[in-house]
């Protein structure tokens, strides 16, 4: 937020000499939000440590769309000639989802003589894992307007850093076979890596009134501390909001 303050103050700084306006909006964004990369999946299986707790999606990365919001307050610069220059600060909820296609009880796993153990088999299952990423979002950018007899068009290439503040993963499957078990999990996944996304945003602007709309591919590895191989995973984000002009 310091970053965000400092921005607007030099924001204002420069109003007198090149820009038109100064305009601040707040924003309320929904969105789809997955991972992509050789370590993202669409499906996935649950490994019950416990038959009552404990348990853990074995790759809780997504690929799969999870339903996302946030907030944001956004200060830019509109010269004569339509040049912008602008940024965004807010907070993020990010949740991508895995279908569970199966449960594995290493709660039942028979360790026997002479031998290291019996490996557990996995049961079909029906089910999902949502995880849930929290976030203190910042975003500047620069961009054109584009003015029209009743709606102005904002277009806003920029960047977004995304602070990490928690991470929770929430998953429920049901057995396939006569037990019919149901398996949750329950975690913290504690902070993710903080993020860096590269992102293109566009708003229609009436009046005070917009609609806004972004789309933000991650360059951070959220797998980078992984030991062996080539693991990958990277965030990719559509947002779609309203905004207001407060001036």
């Amino acid at each position: 937020m310091k970053t965000f303050t400092l921005t607007l103050l030099c924001l204002l700084a420069v109003t007198g000499l090149f820009a038109q306006k100064i305009e601040l909006s707040v924003q309320a964004n929904s969105g789809l939000f997955h991972y992509s990369g050789k370590s993202a999946t669409k499906q996935s299986f649950i490994l019950a440590t416990n038959p009552n707790s404990g348990n853990y999606t074995n790759n809780p990365y997504g690929n799969n769309n999870g339903f996302s919001y946030g907030g944001y307050l956004q200060a830019q610069l509109v010269s004569k000639g339509g040049f912008i220059a602008g940024a965004q600060a807010g907070y993020d909820v990010l949740r991508s989802k895995a279908d569970i296609t199966g449960v594995v009880p290493v709660y039942n796993i028979e360790y026997l003589p002479y031998a290291n153990y019996t490996a557990p088999q996995p049961v079909s299952a029906n089910g999902q894992t949502y995880l849930k990423s929290e976030f203190i979002n910042f975003s500047p950018y620069i961009g054109y307007r584009i003015k029209t007899a009743k709606i102005k068009i904002d277009l806003m290439p920029g960047l977004d850093f995304g602070f990490s503040l928690s991470s929770r993963e929430k998953g429920k499957a049901t057995t396939a076979d006569g037990s019919k078990t149901t398996y949750q999990t329950n975690v913290d996944r504690g902070k993710t890596p903080d993020d860096v996304r590269l992102k293109f945003g566009a708003a229609a602007i009436y009046n005070r009134f917009g609609l806004t709309a972004s789309y933000a591919h991650g360059i951070t590895n959220y797998e980078s501390k992984i030991i062996g191989g080539s693991p990958e995973a990277h965030s990719e984000l559509i947002r779609l909001g309203l905004s207001y002009r407060i001036f």
